[in-house]
């Protein structure tokens, strides 16, 4: 989403320049480790090659804002060293604390859209609106025109500035940021532009607390973190109280879950179909040869979706 970050180092016709064959690396720092995938496109098909996982040491990076850019970008680079991986730039996700999705809808035709820095100055006067959880005016934007309306992601100039300088310090160029909480928006099947917007959930169960994005047609309208126990009463009340009839649920289940116990739940509970992501079974996705040297771990699912959204036609 936070695209053309790389103009600020080279020209942005460089990197499109570059040979589709070049390995690239997508990278999550987590609450507790920093996971990193090496792919390429050849075609429309992302192929896989390896990824390496290490634990984050405290302090390194909070609620998503790299704190020591340079001990969290020598992790990084040590990854790649110990994967022998070469790449000439990365794509990384943003945690939700660090980064704010809202909702806009913008005067016809207005100028501004082409230049995030001209509409922040345009907001300004909505700024108590918005409720940022940071003021306008240390603020970056990106923007994604959905419908007739656009998904606008704000991140602070700051926060924006730490991420460039950690992926410099490993040697890598940042061609993007994308928002954790929408990397597995590329599995889902886009919806019917022709018919009126309808309403989809994604429920990611595979590890605590579970994660619930809710859509309404193109655009994503809620995000929430849920224990357990509390998903299924939430999830129920709100769509009554707020009169919403579910289109599908999509699952990320627990591998230690039964698949098919585990849709008659969810469809008995919410009347609507339950699908399944597997981003593995993407057809556009092809795994290594001889497959990964060791069980996958799940931080690779949002990775793998991630970079499925930015193949280039």
């Amino acid at each position: 989403m936070f695209s053309g970050l790389t103009e600020r180092l080279l020209p942005l016709q460089q990197h499109l320049l570059k040979p589709l064959m070049r390995s690239r690396v997508a990278v999550s720092i987590g609450a507790d480790q920093v996971t990193v995938l090496a792919h390429q496109q050849r075609g429309q098909q992302l192929r896989l090659q390896s990824w390496q996982q290490a634990p984050l040491p405290p302090g390194l990076c909070e609620g998503g804002v790299p704190l020591h850019v340079e001990a969290l970008g020598d992790l990084i680079g040590d990854l790649l060293l110990q994967g022998a991986i070469q790449a000439p730039g990365a794509t990384a996700l943003v945690p939700a604390p660090a980064v704010v999705l809202r909702v806009l809808e913008l005067p016809p035709g207005l100028e501004a859209v082409q230049d995030p820095a001209a509409l922040l100055q345009w907001l300004e006067p909505h700024a108590a609106a918005l409720e940022l959880p940071f003021a306008l005016e240390v603020a970056s934007l990106s923007l994604q025109p959905r419908g007739d309306r656009w998904l606008a992601a704000f991140i602070t100039q700051a926060s924006l500035d730490a991420w460039i300088e950690t992926f410099a310090v490993a040697g890598l160029e940042l061609h993007g940021l994308e928002p954790e909480v929408l990397a597995i928006e590329p599995l889902l099947p886009s919806p019917d532009l022709e018919q009126p917007p309808l309403w989809r959930a994604c429920l990611d169960q595979r590890q605590q607390p579970w994660q619930l994005l809710l859509w309404q047609g193109q655009m994503p309208q809620l995000h929430r973190s849920l224990e357990p126990d509390q998903a299924e009463p939430w999830l129920e009340q709100l769509l009554g109280q707020q009169g919403i009839s579910l289109d599908a649920l999509w699952l990320l289940p627990d591998a230690a879950e039964a698949w098919e116990p585990l849709q008659q739940h969810w469809q008995a509970r919410l009347g609507c179909p339950v699908h399944g992501l597997d981003p593995y079974s993407h057809s556009s996705v092809v795994l290594p040869e001889q497959g990964w040297l060791s069980p996958a771990p799940n931080q690779l699912d949002p990775l793998i979706a991630m970079a499925l959204g930015r193949l280039q036609p």
